[in-house]
């Protein structure tokens, strides 16, 4: 919800139409969130407040199941772009399943079949951990990740101001923006600055 506030302020900043949609459903229970967030040229193009099916340009995956929920694959297109937190989150599974396993593979997988190639990945909780010491700073990353690569038609002014005007954490929330867009510039550098690269298996050593 906070990013779709931030979209929505940087496009009026940008002087462009924006509608933002909160779908909150059970999310005060620990549930999803989905924000239909339209941007257009002029303040008065939009029509409609929830994305129509087939016809989203991005998703901001903050949660990678929900990103490959129902909902959300149909509003995508084969064409979309997608970036996505594949940080493993807390699910009922987890308790009903001694054995489970976050499915990040099964997700990447689904994504691309919808949408193709033009898809993002990467573990923004635990670059924003690194960075910043607390991984509620994982969705600005998001953001300026997809920002750094084209995805988000607004300002890089607009939405620095906008984060500013927001008014929490401003200075946390500017940095992991910015580490956002360095990871989409560079994600194996900015993995190795913080220290995220795997560590290369040992070689046995010789008898």
């Amino acid at each position: 919800m906070t990013i779709g506030a931030l979209l929505g302020m940087a496009a009026h900043i940008d002087g462009k139409g924006v509608s933002v949609l909160d779908v909150t459903g059970l999310a005060q229970k620990g549930g999803a969130v989905a924000s239909h967030i339209q941007l257009s040229a002029q303040p008065d193009s939009t029509c409609a407040t929830r994305i129509p099916v087939a016809s989203a340009d991005l998703l901001l995956g903050c949660d990678a199941i929900v990103s490959t929920g129902t909902e959300a694959l149909a509003s995508l297109r084969l064409g979309s772009k997608a970036v996505v937190n594949i940080s493993p989150m807390p699910t009922a599974a987890m308790i009903k399943q001694a054995n489970w396993h976050f499915p990040s593979d099964a997700c990447k997988q689904t994504l691309k079949s919808v949408v193709g190639e033009e898809c993002a990945f990467f573990n923004a909780n635990a670059i924003a951990l690194a960075a910043l010491g607390d991984a509620i700073y994982a969705n600005p990353l998001v953001l300026g990740y997809a920002w750094q690569k084209g995805w988000v038609p607004l300002s890089l002014h607009a939405l620095q101001e906008a984060i500013t005007l927001n008014g929490v954490a401003v200075t946390e929330n500017q940095a992991a923006f910015h580490w956002g867009r360095q990871a989409a510039h560079n994600l194996s550098a900015t993995l190795a600055t913080l220290d995220l690269l795997p560590t290369p298996p040992q070689a046995a050593p010789s008898s």
